[in-house]
């Protein structure tokens, strides 16, 4: 997994406490994706902190990830939780989502985000991602991946180049961002601290034209199962 998306930032500027307001209702209302039949991609919510505490600590989400602390604190947790709105494009739409198991009351199981930093700066990463271990193998974090690239970053944001990283041997990360189209890097070196430890980690690019855009795949969202769509 990647995940450099997790990284609190300060607010760019000095917001007033009730635009931090509207900017957090903005955020929390956003209209859920779903993923699956059973699975949503949603915005993050201060309920998640529960979740992000136990997957953030687990060895196997962890050992992939450079982003987060070590070990993750509840007031990691409430910092990242806090910046969610410091994450969200001109127009409103949240950056970074989580997956949701709609059959376990709608429990966070992972996350991925988008960038909307400009195409001349490809030193970042612009995209991030992890998900617990009992989800994996099953395609979920490719398929999110293309339609948050699709609908937010190239759509909203207008982006058409993009950067991405993975340690060196996590192949399943690797093949995540290649099925979206991201292409292996092999002449760009670059290594990571870790835990005191220098890591090296490969790097994939995007890069699209108006054609490629007009030829990208479209992904329709799933449709759920009657018995999880909530009923007003």
């Amino acid at each position: 997994m990647s995940d450099a998306t997790h990284h609190p930032q300060e607010t760019k500027d000095q917001r007033s406490p009730e635009e931090i307001e509207r900017l957090t209702k903005l955020h929390d209302s956003f209209k859920p994706i779903w993923l699956t039949e059973t699975i949503q991609l949603d915005p993050l919510l201060p309920s998640d902190k529960d979740a992000l505490l136990e997957y953030l600590n687990n060895p196997q989400v962890h050992q992939w990830l450079v982003g987060p602390p070590n070990p993750y604190k509840p007031e990691d947790a409430d910092l990242w939780i806090k910046s969610r709105v410091d994450r969200m494009t001109k127009d409103g739409t949240p950056l970074n989502f989580v997956f949701r198991d709609m059959t376990r009351g709608g429990k966070a199981i992972g996350s991925v985000g988008v960038s909307d930093e400009s195409d001349d700066n490809l030193e970042g990463d612009d995209t991030g991602y992890w998900l617990a271990p009992e989800y994996r193998g099953q395609g979920l974090m490719a398929k999110a991946l293309k339609m948050m690239l699709r609908k937010i970053s190239i759509d909203q944001v207008g982006k058409r180049k993009f950067n991405g990283h993975a340690f060196e041997g996590n192949w399943a990360s690797r093949r995540t961002m290649e099925k979206a189209g991201f292409v292996f890097q092999p002449d760009i070196q670059k290594i990571v601290f870790k835990d005191g430890k220098e890591i090296k980690i490969w790097t994939l690019r995007l890069y699209l034209t108006e054609e490629d855009i007009a030829n990208l795949e479209i992904i329709p969202e799933a449709t759920p199962l009657p018995s999880l769509v909530r009923r007003n």
